[in-house]
């Protein structure tokens, strides 16, 4: 039970600047992410509702938010889109006093009334926090893709009953040294052969866009693949066309400020896999963002799957493992 010194309220315009003090003197090996600035704060979240902060003795020890999406895509409906919780920081000299769980039951309340049926932490939150990249000269990547396994937060929510469903490696390497590798070129020359191309996306050259990504069933990508498109000038982004159809894409290739190469995914049509095509597909992104300037890549893929061979391969090493969580409400 929360102290009875202890209140629970809503963050209010005011509470801002001790709420950003608050994140930044917790900023350390054990919570990665990057200090806040006021403007960033807002931008993300004060915008929206959700924002919750622990109060005592007129000091602010405690925030958490919660929220979920507004932007739905094809398939989704309102009342199966579960809430996220997107942080809960206590600070340290009052963390074990129930002030954690008080904020996360007060966000689980928010997402309820909402008419949410499941609160997770997943990548899945519409709000991104850019976190450092450990011993990697200050790179960052946009966002993470659950709860740090190293972090105070792991045992935390599985003490208040939160379900583990699984977990996540983010990979990381630097691009300076970067090559194909003289597999890779064979295996580019056996492809062509076949009639299979690697290259940049040409809308004059290629067909099949759609219904690729129908075969695909991932409407993330489509989403960020088309709204691509649509921009002024568009990233490019690969593709591996078979006779000029598309049968594979990885990108777009989005060079951020830090030098870190962005982009939103890498799929093969399900007839062609097992060809070795989406191998060929990610060394080809990395050493165009190589050529595009970008410094480095990071990303997150599950701790299980094929994907973390293939980029263990390219010279990508795990720098650290995340839990997605999940709870009813």
């Amino acid at each position: 039970m929360i102290n009875s010194n202890f209140v629970i309220r809503e963050l209010t315009n005011s509470d801002i600047p001790k709420v950003i003090e608050l994140w930044n003197n917790n900023c350390n090996e054990n919570f990665l992410y990057k200090p806040l600035k006021e403007e960033f704060f807002r931008e993300i979240f004060f915008k929206c509702k959700g924002n919750y902060i622990c109060v005592s003795n007129e000091e602010i020890i405690g925030f958490a938010n919660g929220v979920y999406k507004k932007d739905l895509l094809p398939g989704e409906s309102y009342e199966d889109v579960p809430g996220y919780i997107t942080m809960v920081i206590v600070r340290e000299d009052k963390r074990r006093l129930g002030v954690g769980k008080a904020l996360v039951e007060e966000v689980e309340k928010y997402l309820k009334n909402e008419g949410k049926k499941k609160v997770r932490i997943d990548f899945f939150n519409p709000i991104n926090l850019p976190w450092h990249i450990p011993n990697s000269h200050k790179h960052d990547h946009p966002n993470a893709p659950g709860v740090d396994t190293k972090g105070m937060g792991y045992e935390f929510f599985k003490a208040i009953g939160y379900r583990e469903r699984a977990q996540e490696v983010s990979m990381y390497r630097g691009l300076k040294e970067f090559t194909l590798g003289e597999k890779m070129k064979d295996k580019e020359i056996e492809l062509q052969k076949h009639g299979v191309v690697i290259e940049y996306y040409n809308k004059d050259k290629h067909y099949g866009l759609e219904s690729f990504f129908d075969n695909l069933g991932n409407e993330y990508w489509r989403k960020d693949i088309l709204d691509n498109l649509f921009l002024g000038k568009p990233y490019p982004f690969l593709i591996a066309a078979h006779n000029n159809k598309i049968c594979g894409f990885a990108g777009p290739l989005e060079v951020e400020k830090s030098g870190r190469g962005r982009f939103c995914g890498i799929g093969v049509e399900p007839n062609y896999e097992g060809k070795g095509i989406g191998k060929l597909l990610f060394f080809k992104l990395c050493y165009s963002f190589k050529k595009e300037g970008a410094e480095f890549m990071s990303l997150f893929t599950g701790i299980n799957g094929n994907a973390r061979k293939m980029y263990a391969d390219a010279g990508f090493k795990v720098i650290r493992t995340w839990a997605l969580f999940e709870r009813e409400v």
